[in-house]
């Protein structure tokens, strides 16, 4: 199995990498860590998106907020390849990023990243 976590960029999808783009644009199904940011509402129709957005508005803490996003994408992971996009770089700020990648690795479970901003 494997998650391909793609960055949704610092602005609108005008801002996204070709390799992002590719990826969410021809996905099924997107996770969203938000759905509050400017990309998604760039994403094409046919993708049924889910957002972990209501974890937020119910949870104590963001421990508690990123653990019951992390459990969540393992579970689906281990049934199914899938795709979770954060706001800006997979790997800059985001606190479920490192934390999946730990724990999926323990599972057995690949995880690819796709920059959705580049560093020049």
């Amino acid at each position: 199995m494997m998650i391909t976590v793609v960055g949704l960029g610092p602005g609108n999808g005008r801002f996204l990498t070709r390799a992002a783009w590719h990826i969410l644009s021809q996905a099924e199904v997107v996770y969203l860590r938000t759905e509050r940011h400017p990309a998604v509402a760039d994403l094409p129709e046919s993708v049924t998106r889910y957002s972990f957005d209501h974890i937020y508005e119910s949870a104590d803490s963001f421990a508690a907020v990123y653990a019951a996003i992390v459990a969540e994408l393992l579970q689906h992971g281990q049934q199914a390849p899938l795709i979770y996009a954060v706001p800006g770089h997979p790997f800059v700020g985001e606190s479920t990023v490192t934390r999946l990648v730990a724990e999926a690795k323990a599972l057995g479970i690949r995880v690819e990243s796709v920059a959705g901003l580049s560093f020049v």
